[in-house]
């Protein structure tokens, strides 16, 4: 193997070169605080906070646009960057996003247009803007009350070196395999076979070896996160995007793949760090993938402040999509609870993302997707939506199982948003930037009424009833610090009605005081021009209420004393 080391990231055919002051090492660059320099203070709670992700190259081109092969191909690159990015934060703050979470930025190399791929982990892809551009969408998106969450990519680089033998096969984990020339890779300090762990490709993701120490397909090599000098070199460059830049949280892609201490410590490093600029809140999310909610659940005592919550996802979309009985959601639900205790609310709750299917399918009922938003956005956790879900895109398939090659989610879930694009379907094609369409509307009206409401971001959740064996009414209380709301959903395509009981709505606020009740109690729908529903007492004295919902109906209930929200 020759050294990497006095040789430029080179352009051609590993992709562009990076914009000049690129550092090419560590020892370019240095963590230390710009004298005078304020950074955007983080968030109280993140709870509090919705957030709206993004494909960068999918989502605005402006001028000049990088364009790589056929734009109308979903696999080749299509010109959407930061500068255009840019001149959308208006539409995301009118929608009510309030944290961009952003697929990676970094340099990758041809045929990488999502950014998974990173050969230079400290630099902007100059197909995407500049560093500039970068923390100019950051300071607009801080100006309009916006905070920024980057994807990085610290499990694994892209195709930077080729194995001696040819083979990209899974070669066990006895001996890491002899690399064939030079390590393309920047900072300098990881352009070594050590900081690799060169066990060949994964073709077996329930092999608990391959998952931890296996390339990713086709070849994107796995960086030695068991490594110390790795991690030190990873937890610097996680600091420095941070120093550079002023994002408020990053995203740990792929952490069921990474060592668990290196996790614990990148995550507590990139912390302290960030305090020490001010930002008391930053936030680390992390992405496993994984269906078992209690592994899950275990990367949280890694530090990490919040998790993708895959488990959920995969079981409450088959009653979302009508398939299953509405009891499925209560089940789910409880099954979470249990698995993540008071750390519930930390959970990253989505109907679709750019890794899986989009939520709407056709031919489905519009209706599906207005409960599922209602369902995302008033349950328990903090929500993330996937851009273009909130005009209606869909997608052709009807699988609700998990993806696979025969059927694979991408490149469809990532059509282009901007109205020039050419990657595109009957759902997605024009003006996709439309504040005046119903399902922007009706997302804009649900965070509204989240924010609106302690209960509905900060408060705990219980199920108060679903329906035991068909699609139907599913009913939940979010609470918090006596602020009490129901929420009633209709998964069913016909209306629905079911007596509640509803005296949890009504008991005293606080153990001290005696309250009477209401002569005339009643249930105010949050969501006008829904009628207030009557509450009366069953023959068996408790306190119930006939809830009727029409067709994928969404009821969001006060008691009628509640004083209105300022």
């Amino acid at each position: 193997m020759t050294s990497a080391a006095d040789q430029p990231l080179r352009s051609g055919v590993d992709g562009p070169a990076p914009e000049p002051g690129a550092p090419e090492s560590l020892a370019e660059t240095s963590l230390a605080k710009s004298a005078g320099r304020r950074y955007h203070p983080s968030p109280k709670d993140w709870r509090a906070e919705v957030l709206y992700s993004l494909v960068v190259d999918r989502f605005q081109a402006q001028p000049p646009a990088a364009v790589e092969g056929d734009p109308a191909d979903g696999l080749s690159r299509h010109g959407g960057n930061l500068r255009g990015l840019s001149t959308r934060l208006d539409y995301i703050r009118e929608l009510g996003g309030t944290a961009i979470h952003l697929t990676p930025v970094v340099l990758n190399g041809h045929g990488s247009y999502h950014g998974y791929a990173p050969r230079h982990l400290m630099a902007v892809d100059p197909r995407m803007g500049t560093m500039e551009d970068l923390r100019q969408l950051v300071s607009g998106a801080h100006d309009r009350g916006i905070r920024v969450v980057l994807d990085l990519v610290l499990n694994h680089a892209g195709p930077v070196f080729e194995y001696a033998d040819g083979s990209n096969l899974w070669r066990g984990t006895e001996e890491p395999a002899e690399v064939d020339g030079e390590i393309w890779i920047r900072p300098l300090e990881l352009a070594s076979p050590e900081h690799f762990s060169r066990r060949g490709v994964i073709d077996d993701w329930n092999d608990a070896e391959q998952e931890t120490l296996g390339d990713f397909p086709p070849d994107y090599r796995r960086l030695a996160t068991e490594n110390p000098r790795t991690q030190r070199i990873l937890e610097f460059v996680a600091c420095w995007w941070i120093r550079e830049t002023d994002i408020d949280g990053i995203r740990l892609d792929a952490v069921r793949h990474m060592d668990r201490a290196f996790v614990a410590n990148l995550s507590g490093t990139v912390k302290r760090y960030a305090a020490g600029l001010g930002k008391s809140n930053f936030l680390v999310i992390g992405e496993h993938a994984g269906d078992d909610d209690t592994m899950i659940a275990s990367c949280l005592a890694l530090g990490l402040d919040a998790v993708y919550n895959y488990g959920e996802y995969r079981r409450q979309s088959w009653a979302l999509h009508g398939r299953a009985s509405a009891r499925e959601l209560e089940e789910s639900h409880d099954t979470a609870a249990k698995a993540f205790g008071r750390d519930h609310g930390f959970t990253i709750r989505f109907i679709d993302n750019h890794d899986v299917y989009r939520f709407l399918r056709d031919g489905e009922p519009a209706g599906r997707l207005r409960v599922a938003l209602a369902h995302l956005i008033l349950s328990i956790g903090i929500p993330m939506l996937y851009y273009g879900t909130e005009q209606g895109f869909r997608q052709s398939t009807g699988r609700l199982d998990p993806e696979n090659l025969a059927d694979p989610a991408d490149p469809e879930n990532r059509q282009d948003m901007f109205p020039e694009g050419r990657f595109t379907s009957s759902s997605s094609e024009g003006d996709s930037f439309d504040s005046s369409s119903a399902f922007f509307r009706w997302t804009r009206r649900l965070i509204d009424l989240r924010g609106r409401h302690a209960a509905l971001h900060l408060g705990e959740q219980e199920v108060l009833f679903s329906e035991r064996d068909r699609p139907g009414i599913y009913a939940f209380i979010r609470h918090h610090e006596g602020e009490r709301v129901l929420v009633v959903l209709n998964t069913r395509s016909r209306p629905a009605s079911r007596r509640l009981p509803v005296g949890v709505l009504f008991e005293p606020k606080a153990p001290t005081g005696r309250q009477p009740r209401p002569s005339n109690p009643a249930l105010r729908n949050l969501l006008p021009p829904h009628p207030a529903v009557p509450v009366h007492r069953s023959p068996d004295g408790h306190l119930v209420a006939n809830v009727t919902l029409p067709a994928f109906g969404v009821g969001v209930f006060l008691r009628s004393d509640e004083p209105r929200p300022f």
